[in-house]
């Protein structure tokens, strides 16, 4: 599978949006991973307050990016017009595991996200993920999505 996902699709696939939609691209995408990115910017309402004099993205918005990259990929694999199928559903982030920060990300940064199926068990979707900028890692772990029938949670 290869698609090369634009700013407008990934809304469309996703129900996040300003401030917290934390992916701008989609690179790559396999029967197995999905590759993308987001762009750090000194504008992100993340660095009002984290921190005012030395701006550091949080690593938790990391984690939600490498989760909304993950949602995409759920959502990329199925029939989204089929009845009961995945247009029905949500992606909830149920699991953080093993998580590393190894390095800072700043404004000005392009966070390379990574993520690959290890596995699922009916709509249960576990997932190791890795953000990197200019090549080197500054994040690796475990994330596990969890597909819920939207009207339950909204």
């Amino acid at each position: 599978m290869s698609l090369n996902r634009d700013h407008q699709r990934i809304k469309d696939m996703l129900p996040h949006r300003w401030p917290f939609l934390h992916v701008d691209k989609i690179t790559k995408t396999s029967d197995k991973s999905i590759e993308g990115y987001k762009n750090i910017s000194a504008s992100d309402v993340a660095f009002l307050g984290h921190f005012p004099q030395v701006s550091i993205f949080p690593g938790v918005l990391i984690i939600e990016a490498l989760a909304q990259l993950s949602g995409v990929f759920i959502i990329s694999r199925f029939d989204e017009t089929e009845p009961g199928g995945v247009a029905s559903k949500i992606g909830l982030l149920t699991s953080v595991r093993g998580f590393k920060f190894i390095k800072i990300v700043q404004p000005g940064d392009q966070l390379a996200l990574k993520s690959i199926l290890k596995g699922n068990n009916g709509d249960c979707f576990n997932f190791a993920v890795s953000a990197s900028v200019d090549g080197h890692e500054v994040a690796v772990g475990e994330i596990q999505l969890y597909l819920q029938e939207r009207e339950a949670v909204m």
